[in-house]
């Protein structure tokens, strides 16, 4: 009996292994391949090596989820992507990025740019939502770093999301 026992709890441990492996490792909130392109070009940094054009090729996305946490934070819409790689070197940018249902400018939004994390320290009210093109669009916004070093990037650009959202978003 006991043979049988661990020979059953290692046959579920395999067949687990294997579901989450073929679903992406049981993590659907890490951003996959899309069929969408996006670009995000760095300008004015003032950190050495950031400026340039990041975006090659199609962006990996996350569904947009629609969240309405407790307390004071308000109902978002949120996604994240990454696979913005550097056009020309090396790096990549990823980012985090959060819109309330049926607003037209982002609320809230964290972009990484070769592993230096920045936010708009301003607001973000000058950065659209487009929802008839599936797309976050910036233009000449600045950004600061979320390191409490000051430094600053401009980012100018289009991040697309994927189509198929909840309701508002």
């Amino acid at each position: 009996m006991n043979t049988f026992v661990r020979t059953s709890c290692a046959a579920a441990v395999a067949a687990t292994a294997l579901l989450l492996s073929a679903c992406g490792g049981g993590n659907d909130d890490d951003p996959t391949p899309s069929d969408q392109l996006g670009v995000l070009t760095v300008t004015g940094s003032t950190v050495d090596g950031l400026n340039g054009v990041y975006g090659d090729g199609n962006i990996n996305l996350t569904d947009v989820d629609k969240k309405n946490p407790i307390g004071s934070y308000p109902e978002v819409c949120t996604f994240r992507f990454d696979g913005a790689n550097r056009v020309g070197g090396s790096g990549q940018a990823f980012g985090d990025i959060r819109y309330q249902p049926d607003a037209t400018s982002v609320y809230e939004a964290f972009f990484t740019f070769m592993d230096r994390e920045f936010r708009a320290d301003d607001g973000w009210s000058d950065v659209a939502v487009v929802r008839d093109t599936d797309r976050i669009r910036l233009v000449n916004k600045t950004l600061t770093a979320t390191d409490g070093s000051g430094a600053r990037v401009t980012v100018s650009g289009v991040i697309p999301m994927r189509p198929n959202r909840p309701s508002g978003c």
